[in-house]
């Protein structure tokens, strides 16, 4: 039978009580602080400023590409309409002449 081993963890603390297992409860932890498990590490603040500034400018020219392309289809679309107005207009014409001309033909 394995027994738990009950024996004071620091010889000057004294306990203020027992737990119903007879182990002895103490007025706060007398567990150790946590060791850290890796050193702290230093981040290279300016390299994550770099690519920020980079990141930034990148955004900035892929914006003005972005404009620049709608721009170019506005201007495109602004040309069709203007070309379908056109094309319907010389169909109208056509149309009454084409009627007209039968007109005197028969």
């Amino acid at each position: 039978m394995n027994n738990p081993d009950f024996t004071p963890q620091h010889d000057h603390l004294q306990p203020i009580g027992m737990t119903s297992t007879g182990q002895p409860i103490y007025p706060w932890s007398v567990t150790p602080a946590p060791v850290p498990q890796a050193p702290i590490k230093a981040h290279p603040w300016g390299a994550y400023i770099g690519v920020g500034c980079l990141g930034v400018i990148a955004l900035a020219i892929v914006g003005a590409v972005l404009v620049a392309i709608l721009i170019g289809m506005t201007v495109a679309l602004a040309v069709l309409a203007l070309s379908v107005v056109s094309l319907t207009i010389c169909v109208l014409v056509l149309r009454s002449m084409w009627r007209d001309y039968r007109k005197g033909a028969a």
